[in-house]
Protein backbone atom coordinates (compact mmCIF):
# COMPACT_ATOMS: atom_id res chain seq x y z
CA UNK A 1 0.00 0.00 0.00
CA UNK A 2 1.23 3.37 -0.52
CA UNK A 3 2.71 5.50 2.26
CA UNK A 4 0.97 8.70 0.94
CA UNK A 5 -3.05 8.84 1.52
CA UNK A 6 -5.39 11.43 -0.67
CA UNK A 7 -8.18 12.04 1.40
CA UNK A 8 -12.06 12.68 0.09
CA UNK A 9 -13.97 15.39 1.75
CA UNK A 10 -15.71 12.66 3.77
CA UNK A 11 -12.91 11.13 5.32
CA UNK A 12 -11.71 14.65 6.69
CA UNK A 13 -15.25 14.15 8.21
CA UNK A 14 -15.45 10.74 9.41
CA UNK A 15 -11.83 9.92 10.36
CA UNK A 16 -10.69 10.60 13.54
CA UNK A 17 -8.39 13.63 13.68
CA UNK A 18 -5.06 12.07 14.08
CA UNK A 19 -5.60 9.85 10.95
CA UNK A 20 -5.35 12.85 9.10
CA UNK A 21 -1.87 14.16 9.20
CA UNK A 22 -0.11 14.29 6.75
CA UNK A 23 -2.91 12.96 4.07
CA UNK A 24 -3.09 15.54 1.09
CA UNK A 25 -5.81 17.37 0.27
CA UNK A 26 -7.00 19.99 -2.55
CA UNK A 27 -7.54 23.85 -1.52
CA UNK A 28 -11.16 23.47 -3.08
CA UNK A 29 -12.04 20.88 -0.24
CA UNK A 30 -11.81 23.84 2.53
CA UNK A 31 -14.87 25.42 1.39
CA UNK A 32 -16.97 22.26 0.71
CA UNK A 33 -15.24 21.22 4.06
CA UNK A 34 -16.95 24.27 5.57
CA UNK A 35 -20.37 24.06 3.85
CA UNK A 36 -21.05 20.45 5.01
CA UNK A 37 -19.24 20.75 8.52
CA UNK A 38 -18.50 23.57 9.70
CA UNK A 39 -16.37 22.00 12.66
CA UNK A 40 -14.12 20.15 11.52
CA UNK A 41 -13.90 23.35 8.22
CA UNK A 42 -12.68 25.71 11.07
CA UNK A 43 -10.04 22.93 12.31
CA UNK A 44 -8.72 21.73 8.76
CA UNK A 45 -5.81 24.40 8.98
CA UNK A 46 -4.28 22.51 12.28
CA UNK A 47 -5.42 18.98 11.41
CA UNK A 48 -1.73 18.62 9.53
CA UNK A 49 -3.06 18.08 6.03
CA UNK A 50 -1.11 19.23 3.48
CA UNK A 51 -2.50 21.05 0.48
CA UNK A 52 -1.52 20.04 -3.04
CA UNK A 53 -2.98 20.51 -6.21
CA UNK A 54 -2.67 18.32 -9.32
CA UNK A 55 -0.83 18.92 -12.30
CA UNK A 56 -2.60 19.50 -15.93
CA UNK A 57 -1.46 16.67 -17.01
CA UNK A 58 -2.70 14.28 -13.87
CA UNK A 59 -6.24 16.40 -14.41
CA UNK A 60 -6.31 15.46 -18.35
CA UNK A 61 -4.87 11.38 -17.40
CA UNK A 62 -7.94 11.37 -14.82
CA UNK A 63 -10.61 13.14 -16.74
CA UNK A 64 -9.60 10.78 -19.71
CA UNK A 65 -10.22 7.87 -17.42
CA UNK A 66 -13.61 9.23 -15.87
CA UNK A 67 -15.02 9.99 -19.67
CA UNK A 68 -13.47 5.82 -20.45
CA UNK A 69 -15.80 4.49 -17.78
CA UNK A 70 -18.68 6.94 -18.09
CA UNK A 71 -18.16 8.28 -14.16
CA UNK A 72 -17.48 11.77 -16.00
CA UNK A 73 -21.03 12.73 -15.37
CA UNK A 74 -21.22 12.05 -11.88
CA UNK A 75 -17.90 13.89 -10.79
CA UNK A 76 -17.39 17.37 -9.10
CA UNK A 77 -14.27 18.93 -9.82
CA UNK A 78 -12.99 18.45 -6.26
CA UNK A 79 -13.25 14.49 -7.39
CA UNK A 80 -11.51 14.87 -10.43
CA UNK A 81 -8.31 17.11 -8.93
CA UNK A 82 -8.21 14.28 -6.02
CA UNK A 83 -7.67 11.57 -8.24
CA UNK A 84 -5.60 12.88 -10.62
CA UNK A 85 -3.31 14.19 -7.13
CA UNK A 86 -3.40 10.51 -6.47
CA UNK A 87 -2.50 9.68 -9.70
CA UNK A 88 0.20 12.22 -9.47
CA UNK A 89 1.33 11.27 -6.22
CA UNK A 90 0.98 6.97 -6.66
CA UNK A 91 -1.15 8.11 -3.46
CA UNK A 92 -3.49 5.89 -1.96
CA UNK A 93 -7.00 7.74 -2.62
CA UNK A 94 -9.16 7.37 0.84
CA UNK A 95 -12.92 7.50 -0.53
CA UNK A 96 -16.22 5.98 0.13
CA UNK A 97 -17.12 7.43 -3.33
CA UNK A 98 -18.22 4.36 -5.79
CA UNK A 99 -17.50 6.57 -8.79
CA UNK A 100 -14.20 7.72 -7.80
CA UNK A 101 -13.12 3.77 -6.62
CA UNK A 102 -14.14 3.00 -10.43
CA UNK A 103 -11.79 5.07 -12.06
CA UNK A 104 -9.09 5.02 -9.44
CA UNK A 105 -9.60 0.57 -10.18
CA UNK A 106 -9.35 1.65 -13.84
CA UNK A 107 -6.26 3.74 -13.64
CA UNK A 108 -4.64 1.12 -10.97
CA UNK A 109 -4.47 3.83 -8.15
CA UNK A 110 -5.12 1.98 -4.50
CA UNK A 111 -7.85 3.45 -2.79
CA UNK A 112 -8.87 2.66 0.10
CA UNK A 113 -12.95 2.85 1.73
CA UNK A 114 -13.59 4.89 4.88
CA UNK A 115 -16.98 3.21 6.53
CA UNK A 116 -18.33 1.46 3.27
CA UNK A 117 -17.00 -2.12 1.77
CA UNK A 118 -16.34 -0.59 -1.69
CA UNK A 119 -16.84 -1.71 -4.47
CA UNK A 120 -16.67 -5.25 -5.73
CA UNK A 121 -16.26 -4.96 -9.56
CA UNK A 122 -15.37 -2.20 -11.92
CA UNK A 123 -18.53 -0.40 -14.40
CA UNK A 124 -19.08 1.26 -17.28
CA UNK A 125 -21.99 4.03 -17.43
CA UNK A 126 -23.59 5.82 -20.63
CA UNK A 127 -26.04 8.84 -20.74
CA UNK A 128 -29.48 7.41 -21.74
CA UNK A 129 -32.53 9.39 -22.14
CA UNK A 130 -35.82 8.36 -20.21
CA UNK A 131 -37.97 9.51 -22.49
CA UNK A 132 -36.84 8.23 -26.37
CA UNK A 133 -34.04 6.02 -24.93
CA UNK A 134 -31.07 8.00 -26.95
CA UNK A 135 -27.20 7.40 -25.53
CA UNK A 136 -24.80 10.38 -25.28
CA UNK A 137 -21.39 10.57 -25.22
CA UNK A 138 -20.19 11.06 -21.43
CA UNK A 139 -19.58 15.09 -20.98
CA UNK A 140 -15.78 16.46 -21.06
CA UNK A 141 -16.05 18.26 -17.70
CA UNK A 142 -17.43 17.50 -14.02
CA UNK A 143 -20.74 18.01 -13.57
CA UNK A 144 -22.11 21.04 -11.49
CA UNK A 145 -24.62 19.64 -9.73
CA UNK A 146 -24.13 15.73 -9.17
CA UNK A 147 -27.07 13.94 -10.70
CA UNK A 148 -27.93 16.49 -13.11
CA UNK A 149 -26.94 15.40 -16.57
CA UNK A 150 -29.12 18.14 -18.70
CA UNK A 151 -31.48 17.20 -21.43
CA UNK A 152 -31.52 15.22 -24.66
CA UNK A 153 -30.66 16.77 -27.95
CA UNK A 154 -33.12 14.93 -29.59
CA UNK A 155 -36.09 15.44 -27.88
CA UNK A 156 -35.66 17.24 -24.38
CA UNK A 157 -36.02 14.68 -22.26
CA UNK A 158 -33.67 14.25 -19.17
CA UNK A 159 -30.87 12.61 -19.41
CA UNK A 160 -29.95 9.65 -16.92
CA UNK A 161 -26.43 7.56 -15.84
CA UNK A 162 -27.02 3.67 -17.16
CA UNK A 163 -25.13 1.31 -16.56
CA UNK A 164 -23.70 -0.78 -19.86
CA UNK A 165 -24.15 -4.60 -19.87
Amino acid sequence: MADVLVLDTAALIGWPLQQLAGGLVVAAQEEELQRISPDRGAILNSLGVVFSEPSAESLEQAGAAAKETGDMAGLSNIDLALLALSLERSATLVTDDYRMQNIAAALGIEWNPIAAVGIVENWRWTLKCVGCGATQSPPEQPSRRRGEHGNCPNCGTELRLRRVR
